[in-house]
């Protein structure tokens, strides 16, 4: 290739076709994550995400209020009715997923027929051990943000009541079985020229022939900066929030037993769950049952005030990749405290390294008192994101000369009324 063409070839932007199958605006976790990075890709380049047809109401919707809609265009990809009639919720969602990755492989090849892509990238879900059909594309691939490493505290198994540590143990027989024995797995670590992990002990986890590319780079991270709360207003008794899903690993039995050890202290709890149930009855074995408010599940603009009343964001998860609840609430400026395990330390949450139930209890209630009051932030925005992102992949693919400036004009929408592409 002569010189002159290495130079058209680094100003040209990039193209990146995405795999996201949850992508959803104004949502937490993986359906969160897969919009805000998808619209921090664009800001590098011209980004095509795959997503399932489920998504498209609320993308369409948020979609023209956004500033990189120029670099953005969603193709909406789905199983027909008679290959999901078995899907219902989260019941046989893995089988599923696998499934549409090879939905999402097809329509990609489709599009790659019209467009040149540059790189292939996997958002969503993020796990580690399931692995991308992503990788199959022969393209550059980006694996990540992507989670799956994090292993709970053994000793804290009695915490989780008999469901949970069941489910635990079927998890790391699941994970470690990938890990040696799923070739989509293998062959996505093969094939990333970057895999991006949310937590050290996800890299950690990798095959160590894979450890050197891979680049610590949590996914939850906040789209717009939120009010932040007053810290002068601290008076007993103080308040410990928790939002989340209700299920053994978020350790809320533990931060019962924590609640007991602090008098002046009084936990609300916001989300819905199978575990809702055990947890009122530990409440009142452990003599906090008055003590604690169990509120459902809140809109994100009920969890924001909550945030901005409490004192402190209590979240004792016992494995959690790089929780988006831990983001926002140090978005608002509510210290957090957790458990020295996965995502929230890496986040910015005040750490307590886990030992017996009754130990990691007292740490936590120390943690907390200490916590009250304390400054937090300030947060980073979306856009300065965008720029360490910016740095990691030029370290990956250095003749791309990427930066993160407003998104330039996309030539026409590619059009498919079978598929939903814009």
């Amino acid at each position: 290739m002569t010189e002159s063409a290495l130079e058209d070839r680094s100003r040209r932007v990039q193209r990146f076709v995405v795999f996201a199958y949850g992508c959803e605006p104004d949502k937490g976790s993986e359906p969160g994550a897969g919009w805000i990075w998808s619209r921090m890709i664009a800001r590098i380049g011209e980004t095509w995400v795959i997503t399932r047809e489920n998504n498209r109401p609320s993308i369409e919707r948020h979609l023209p209020s956004v500033p990189e809609r120029e670099n953005l265009r969603f193709v909406y990809v789905d199983l027909p009715p008679r290959a999901r009639f078995w899907k219902r919720g989260r019941r046989g969602a893995r089988l599923y997923y696998v499934l549409w990755q090879a939905a999402a492989l097809a329509r990609a090849r489709e599009l790659e027929r019209e467009i040149s892509f540059d790189a292939a990238w996997h958002l969503t879900w993020a796990n580690a051990w399931i692995g991308s059909m992503a990788a199959l594309l022969r393209k550059p691939f980006v694996f990540g943000p992507v989670g799956g490493g994090v292993s709970p505290p053994w000793r804290l198994a009695p915490t989780l009541g008999i469901r949970g540590v069941v489910y635990e143990i079927a998890r790391a027989f699941a994970r470690a079985g990938a890990r040696y024995a799923n070739p989509l797995a293998r062959i996505s670590w093969r094939k990333a020229h970057l895999i991006l992990v949310q937590n050290p002990e996800t890299r950690a986890w990798l095959p160590r022939r894979y450890r050197e590319k891979a680049i610590l780079f949590p996914n939850a991270f906040i789209e717009h900066a939120p009010p932040l709360r007053n810290r002068s207003v601290a008076r007993p008794p103080y308040t410990a929030f928790f939002a989340g899903r209700l299920i053994p690993l978020k350790g809320l039995a533990l931060a019962l037993r924590t609640l007991a050890l602090l008098p002046d202290w009084r936990l609300v709890i916001s989300g819905d769950g199978p575990d809702e149930n055990r947890l009122k009855r530990l409440a009142m074995r452990w003599g906090v049952g008055d003590k604690v408010d169990f509120v459902g599940w809140l809109p994100r603009s009920g969890v924001s005030s909550w945030m901005l009343r409490a004192d402190v964001f209590l979240f004792p998860s016992l494995h959690d990749e790089g929780p988006f609840a831990v983001a926002e609430a140090m978005a608002h400026g509510l210290p957090v405290v957790c458990l020295d395990r996965g995502g929230p330390p890496v986040l910015g949450g005040n750490a307590v390294t886990p030992k017996s139930a009754a130990r990691t209890a007292a740490a936590l209630a120390d943690a907390m008192s200490r916590s009250v009051g304390t400054e937090v932030g300030p947060y980073p925005p979306m856009s300065s994101r965008a720029d360490d992102l910016v740095r990691v992949l030029d370290a990956a693919f250095p003749t791309w000369q990427l930066s993160a400036e407003e998104p330039s004009e996309l030539p026409s929408p590619v059009t498919d009324q079978a598929n939903g592409a814009r």
